[in-house]
């Protein structure tokens, strides 16, 4: 059973349990070829991820064994910059993990106070 939830500023935090051995996802989260699998995306720095449409992810942070920060650049040339997306996993068992992971989206940028037009001038 998984559980989710979208708070206000707009992330995003799934929870569940995984039949898999803590060393098991471990691995597939934090080897870059097994995690593109996983996560459908390509590594920062590959041949495909130079693409400007293509999905991709970097580790930015680790600590083994337990948690793991991604930054993610979205393949849209609108998108509006990188988010981070964090999981954190524990052993439950010999064959059974924790997980959860957290998805911040990307800080809003300003918009002008303008709407980004030119400004009239007073007479």
């Amino acid at each position: 059973m998984s559980e989710s939830s979208v708070g206000k500023d707009g992330e995003i935090v799934v929870e569940c349990g995984l039949d898999a051995p803590a060393e098991r996802v471990w691995r597939a989260l934090s080897v870059p070829e097994l995690a593109a699998d996983w996560l459908g995306a390509m590594p920062a720095g590959s041949r495909n991820s130079e693409d400007d449409s293509a999905t991709s992810f970097e580790i930015v942070d680790a600590t083994p064994f337990s948690r793991l920060t991604y930054r993610w650049r979205g393949g849209s040339p609108d998108s509006p910059g990188d988010s981070f997306v964090t999981v954190e996993i524990a052993p439950r068992g010999p064959q059974n993990t924790w997980f959860r992971l957290t998805h911040r989206p990307p800080a809003m940028r300003p918009a002008a106070a303008n709407g980004n037009r030119p400004m009239a001038l007073a007479a």
